[in-house]
């Protein structure tokens, strides 16, 4: 197994230029290898040769049907039970999405951005494709982790029923021709993404909602935000109809899990929200039993498709992936997803995972190094990196990241305060969605934006000892100065 390993390994740490096949030849040879043909491996015995669940993403020059190429594999295709199913939600106005299975080795296919398919077979199966030019990725799936601290819920109780979904925030004033308003009922991270300086408590908890949040008038109006989570409390009273799902791979839409409801609020609710005029589409990758690899990639591949469409019609503002869930170590095929993202002008914003040691190590945070992705770490009140969060040289940027609150998903008007970087995430997502409002030239240019967002935040703040020889800037949405208490 260790030529397999060598060869994940190159592909993570390149380029999807220097990972891609030149186009194949016509020599009239099969480009696949047989089940049953020599390998270039050490042969498995029975015992020794299990069986994995494998996800593999074709190159670009592989656009042979289906049929062919999983006939050519030795895994014929061919009178085998075919199903379509939709992973589209109903009436979202999205493109349609399938994915098709077969009852061939639970082979699923999907993608329009990119073709990938699962398959279960043998280690010694998967050793034969090493090297193989139709594949740009072969790695075993692996489940996601959610990027919030277990234990750190709180549901709180939610808004006065005089404020639930009421936008009423007192001071609005107008400077350099932009219409800044205070809100004074926000949660302590909105006070620290619009302050240059530490927030001075005054006794209040970090739960309290008695903080004041600066922010353009516009708010991110009319970006489109793709939420990769658990699902969405689309009727939650915070977002006003702006939130709605449009994709699911396990048939359901509802969030039963809370945490990407969670995040879609830091993103977008009136109250808790960075950017609280943004479109919000839910694309549902996990559910109460964990997050799902392969649905990340198709979910993801269901954003560009409707990126592409929206980017050629009036009213498209920009779209923006928020990522709060990740792994370790480093997946190729998160890699390859978000690179197709990026090249189609998303821009993405993900979480740095939480487990106190180098971002590098875990995805998809350590391939913002390589494409313009930014990977968030998670800073306290305190304006000190969280015990918890991630760091190193893969860290872009801190936001805030412990007793967030936000909305959650046990009812409409429901509230709760998480820690963890998933909650640290949502805030640039935010940043990001209101600067593509202010500055239209960077809507398809992701690069572009990132440096944008790195310039803007504050230097200096997370001390160096805290971070390990990594990024010291502190998320901000560049107003100066001070929220007026």
């Amino acid at each position: 197994m260790k030529a397999l390993i060598l060869f994940y390994t190159t592909l993570i740490i390149t380029t999807l230029q220097s990972t891609v096949s030149t186009a194949p030849t016509s020599t009239g040879e099969k480009r696949w290898l047989h089940p049953g043909s020599k390998r270039p491996v050490v042969a498995h015995s029975t015992d020794d040769d299990p069986f994995h669940d494998y996800i593999a993403i074709l190159s670009d020059d592989e656009t042979r049907p289906w049929a062919e190429i999983f006939d050519e594999m030795g895994f014929s295709t061919k009178g085998s039970k075919k199903m379509t199913h939709s992973l589209g939600v109903s009436g979202s106005g999205r493109p349609s999405y399938n994915m098709t299975s077969y009852d061939v080795n639970g082979i699923k296919t999907f993608g329009k951005n990119l073709r990938a398919f699962t398959i279960n077979m043998r280690e010694s199966e998967a050793e034969g494709m090493d090297g193989n030019p139709s594949l740009v990725s072969l790695e075993k799936t692996k489940m996601r982790q959610w990027a919030f601290v277990p234990g750190s819920k709180k549901v709180l109780p939610s808004l006065p029923l005089m404020e639930q979904g009421v936008r009423d925030f007192s001071l609005r004033k107008r400077q350099d021709n932009v219409m800044w308003i205070q809100q004074g009922n926000a949660p302590w991270n909105l006070q620290r993404l619009s302050c240059e300086h530490k927030i001075d408590v005054k006794g209040r908890l970090a739960t309290d909602l008695k903080y004041n949040y600066r922010f353009d008038e516009a708010a991110g109006n009319g970006v489109d935000v793709y939420v990769v989570d658990s699902g969405i409390n689309v009727d939650h009273v915070e977002f006003q109809g702006r939130a709605r799902m449009m994709f699911s791979y396990f048939g359901k839409v509802n969030d039963d899990v809370g945490h990407g409801t969670h995040c879609a609020g830091t993103i977008a609710a009136l109250h808790y929200g960075v950017a609280k005029n943004v479109n919000i589409w839910g694309i549902k990758v996990g559910d109460s039993s964990g997050v799902n690899g392969e649905a990340i990639v198709a979910g993801i591949d269901a954003a560009i498709t409707r990126h592409n469409q929206r980017k050629s019609q009036p009213g498209f503002m920009g779209s923006v992936i928020s990522m709060s869930v990740g792994t370790a170590p480093p997946q190729q095929s998160d890699f390859m997803i978000l690179q197709k993202a990026v090249q189609a002008g998303m821009h993405v914003s993900v979480a740095a995972m939480n487990s106190a040691t180098d971002a590098c190590n875990f995805s998809p945070g350590a391939f913002s190094q390589q494409i313009p992705i930014i990977n968030v770490g998670a800073a306290g009140i305190d304006d000190t990196r969280a015990p918890f969060s991630n760091f190193g040289k893969c860290v872009d940027i801190y936001a805030p990241g412990v007793s967030i609150v936000s909305t959650f998903n046990n009812d409409a008007t429901g509230i709760a305060s998480l820690d963890g970087t998933s909650m640290a995430c949502p805030a640039v997502t935010g940043i990001i969605a209101d600067e593509l409002v202010r500055n239209p030239k960077l809507r398809l240019d992701p690069a572009a934006m990132k440096k944008h967002i790195l310039g803007k935040a504050l230097k200096g703040v997370i001390k160096a000892d805290n971070v390990i020889n990594g990024s010291e800037l502190m998320a901000n949405n560049g107003f100066p100065g001070d929220p007026q208490v």
